[in-house]
């Protein structure tokens, strides 16, 4: 646990430095309230926090990451956000692959900014496919290794971003 500890101690170092946070691979089972200490005065723009056992983001993560244009939760236990996910809106890169995610979380349908969005290896049945397509400067979704369904992959196809469903993209 110590050398855990330690690990995010100087990874939170480099981030005042770099303005970027990389606790990926840390094993952290929540977001230290040292992260937010810590980095409450450095603007940081990309944030990943992947191959942990994250199972929530607390509700004071977006409110203090406002600026962040990329974000990589990827290869985590989430399922769910909190409600103003929504603020963070300097993503252009979101990163939310390897988790628990059953449809895409709400919050995704009001990032105005948002270029690429990758969603594979979750258990995504549903797709508000309107709602991606009003965001204007998507240009690519991964929904790789996701359970969905012929009618949704037809909708999908005809959008007007790059969507990954199997192995190949569709334009």
């Amino acid at each position: 646990m110590a050398s855990g500890t330690a690990l995010v101690a100087r990874r939170l170092r480099e981030a005042q430095e770099t303005q970027d946070l990389d606790l990926s691979g840390c094993d952290l089972t929540k977001i230290p309230d040292a992260v937010y200490m810590m980095l409450k005065s450095v603007v940081v723009s990309r944030c990943t926090m992947a191959n942990n056992m994250l199972t929530k983001i607390p509700p004071k993560f977006p409110s203090n990451f406002k600026q962040l244009t990329e974000l990589d939760l990827s290869k985590n236990r989430l399922v769910q956000f909190p409600a103003d996910m929504h603020v963070m809106q300097s993503i252009r890169v979101l990163n939310l692959s390897g988790n628990g995610l059953e449809g895409v979380p709400m919050f995704v349908y009001s990032l105005a900014n948002l270029q690429e969005l990758h969603l594979q290896n979750n258990c995504i049945m549903a797709v508000e496919v309107s709602r991606l397509e009003d965001i204007e400067s998507l240009s690519h979704v991964n929904l790789q290794n996701n359970p969905i369904s012929d009618d949704l992959k037809s909708q999908l196809q005809s959008c007007n971003f790059t969507v990954m469903l199997g192995n190949e993209a569709v334009s």
